[in-house]
């Protein structure tokens, strides 16, 4: 594996690890393998932690109804995670013209499950330490606070 692709899964487990519940883990492992989870959407894999309506393909993250991505975007890692996420799509130069969705899909949902397993394991052996995953405060407070207002 070559170091961008290892600092691109790093950055991403790092973000899953900060950003996501339990559940919505699940939603964007559900996401992914309906084979709708794309780079360019509101519902990406940043967008998918603070959606706020049925998650989506292809969507503008220009439009009302993607406030949600931009919120996610103020989380802590999550423009690093979002560069990540295209990285994993990288196929080969130039860049642009060779960046594909289902492999990012096929490196990314790996990582999802190793993540729930992780907490799954995390869960059965301190119950303490469990309950500080998920979103940090100040993650929940900005998820709050933007699909409020």
């Amino acid at each position: 594996m070559n170091f961008q692709l290892r600092q691109s899964k790093r950055a991403i487990r790092q973000y899953l690890r900060s950003a996501y519940s339990d559940e919505r883990l699940a939603w964007l492992l559900a996401h992914a393998r309906s084979g709708k989870l794309v780079y360019r959407s509101c519902c990406c894999l940043i967008g998918v932690a603070t959606a706020n309506h049925a998650l989506r393909g292809r969507a503008d993250v220009n439009r009302p109804a993607a406030k949600h991505y931009h919120l996610a975007r103020k989380f802590i890692g999550a423009q690093e995670a979002e560069q990540a996420y295209w990285e994993l799509g990288y196929k080969g130069a130039p860049r642009q013209e060779f960046s594909d969705d289902d492999l990012r899909r096929r490196r990314l949902i790996p990582m999802i499950l190793s993540e729930m397993r992780r907490r799954a394991l995390l869960r059965a052996t301190s119950p303490e330490e469990s309950e500080r995953e998920g979103l940090d405060s100040l993650s929940r407070e900005l998820w709050k606070k933007g699909l409020s207002s």
